[in-house]
């Protein structure tokens, strides 16, 4: 576990996925859990050894990054976007605010089933891990890199955890993506004000407009190589031939940015990603 600011720290789990903890003064909310279910546990174990206050919630910033077991070993109340969770139920004790005025969040308390949220919103909910004066941790709904990508954003520390929205050093997962949308998120990305460090899905910490870069720069990339390939009539077997590219992207990117991730590149991530351009391009929805 690595600390931010004061309040705020995030840990690589043994997968290379960066996850986070906002520590308030009556309660704590985690940002994405390990998808090993005893990784997960070992994790709730570090926390407490730093603080012992209640954690409140984990806020999932998609779903591909809920793992059913892991949740449930980690046994506290979670949230997630509503397009991908949708089962109305009896309402939740979670202290939730709204965060998009006028216009209420939608918030449907969900069965308290193992693995799945017991709350989920639709633009966007925060959770208070302070009172007096309040602190809050902002979910805000991106879409993108998945239906319902989202962005945590613990309120006036400039710290924000983009999960798979953003990448760095490290190839992007793909195989959800809007990429029409995806790159309207990091376009935004780049020149939001209200945070100056991202903690990206992967990799090492840097400022907004790198993580919005690197990734933008990969997908670009990616997208061109899939498309020359289609127009050559090749075939989805020879995507195989356009991986080192993408694997020698992400370790040469940046030139000698002392921040670049230590963890080891999966061809197999960069390949499931050029197999969705791949289908993407053959079903018509990318040209």
């Amino acid at each position: 576990m690595k600390k931010i600011t004061r309040n705020v720290y995030y840990h690589t789990t043994t997968d290379g996925m960066n996850i986070g903890l906002v520590i308030g003064e009556d309660a704590v909310v985690c940002i994405d859990l390990p998808v090993n279910p005893d990784e997960a546990l070992n994790w709730k174990a570090q926390i407490a050894e730093v603080t012992d206050r209640p954690i409140r919630a984990v806020m999932f910033t998609a779903s591909d990054r809920l793992n059913s077991e892991a949740a449930e070993a980690f046994g506290v109340t979670i949230i997630g976007h509503t397009s991908a969770f949708a089962q109305p139920t009896p309402p939740s004790e979670l202290e939730i605010v709204t965060l998009t005025e006028p216009t209420p969040v939608v918030m449907t308390p969900l069965r308290l089933l193992p693995g799945v949220p017991q709350i989920t919103f639709d633009r966007a909910a925060s959770v208070v891990v302070t009172h007096n004066p309040p602190q809050l941790v902002d979910i805000v709904h991106q879409g993108g890199y998945a239906l319902d990508a989202s962005i945590v954003v613990p309120r006036g520390v400039g710290v924000a955890f983009v999960g798979g929205i953003a990448s760095m050093n490290q190839p992007p997962t793909l195989t959800q993506a809007d990429f029409s949308r995806w790159f309207e998120v990091l376009a935004a990305l780049k020149t939001q004000q209200d945070f100056t460090l991202v903690v990206p899905g992967c990799g090492p910490l840097v400022t907004p407009a790198e993580a919005a870069d690197f990734t933008r720069i990969y997908l670009e990339t990616a997208i061109a190589r899939v498309r020359e390939l289609v127009r050559a009539n090749q075939t989805r077997s020879d995507l195989t031939t356009l991986v080192p590219e993408l694997v020698e992207l992400c370790e040469t990117y940046g030139g000698t940015n002392t921040r670049r991730s230590s963890a080891p590149i999966d061809p197999r991530v960069v390949r499931a990603g050029l197999e969705r351009i791949y289908d993407d391009f053959k079903s018509g929805n990318l040209r």
